[in-house]
């Protein structure tokens, strides 16, 4: 996978946990199911200041063993630096479940997120470039009684804050089943024009890993005077059971649109990653 050299430090923070715990998952003498989802975004080269930024970050994890046994990990962390010559967002989220036994199941979430105000005069350009890395994995000891799941997704969102329009989007998800394998979907609007698009899938036995890194720019000219909130948001879920009831999801961890109160038109964009692969 060809790397930026600003991004191979996201890459390696990324994935080293993940392929560790692809080796421990294989290693026979430390057998274990395990589910991780992790992802990282950088946004820089802003082409105006911010007037406001802010960022977010959510963790949940939830965990039930009778007799088998289960852990569940899940870290946050974003910053968006304004106080510097150049303006940098970056934030990075992982979820990861490692279970055993006949009788358990695990749940970890995490979100973190960026938010940026600007103001953009008429007739300029308003302009970023971005870089993302979505990293899954699966792997089950005993694929008849355990089950591992990891899903993770990251969006870019470009709203006008007086209309409250969602202006442009980039949006897209990934998904790792042991019972049901991989899916994917994608949205990109003209204003996002990625520039490197880069996609790997490892499968070995009953261990399976997803990579996804993506750069690109976003450019938009405005014929008018124009308040824009740029946000960028990312969900991470792992899961893993044996023999138990799903975990429940929380609302409070997932619920993106309600603690950013943005999205009341926001239009939803979906399409087959297909159409995404076959750009790389």
């Amino acid at each position: 996978m060809k790397l930026h050299h600003s991004t191979g430090a996201i890459a390696f923070l990324l994935a080293t946990p993940l392929v560790t715990s692809l080796s421990v998952g294989i290693a026979p003498s430390r057998a274990a199911t395990i589910a991780g989802s992790a992802a990282g975004v950088m946004i820089d080269n802003f082409s105006h200041r911010s007037t406001e930024t802010g960022t977010f970050t959510n963790t949940y994890t939830q965990t039930l063993a009778n007799s088998g046994s289960v852990i569940s990990e899940a870290t946050a962390d974003a910053v968006f630096l304004s106080n510097c010559h150049e303006l940098l967002a970056a934030n990075l989220s992982q979820s990861e479940v490692i279970g055993s036994g006949n009788n358990y199941s695990g749940l970890a979430q995490s979100q973190a997120a960026v938010i940026g105000d600007f103001f953009i005069d008429a007739e300029e350009t308003f302009s970023f470039n971005f870089q993302t890395f979505l990293a899954l994995l699966t792997s089950v000891d005993n694929p008849q009684s355990e089950r591992a799941r990891a899903n993770g997704s990251i969006s870019f969102w470009v709203i006008n804050t007086v209309t409250n329009i969602l202006l442009d989007s980039f949006q897209f998800a990934m998904g790792l089943d042991s019972s049901n394998g991989f899916s994917a979907n994608a949205f990109v609007s003209n204003s996002f024009k990625p520039t490197e698009i880069n996609f790997n899938f490892l499968a070995q036995e009953s261990a399976a890993a997803s990579l996804l890194y993506t750069s690109g720019v976003y450019s938009r000219t405005f014929n008018g005077a124009t308040n824009l909130r740029l946000v960028e948001v990312k969900n991470n879920i792992a899961k893993a059971e044996a023999e138990a009831e799903a975990v429940p999801e929380p609302s409070t961890v997932l619920g993106t649109a309600i603690f950013l109160g943005l999205f009341v038109r926001q239009r939803k964009h979906k399409k087959q990653m297909s159409e995404l692969k076959s750009k790389v």
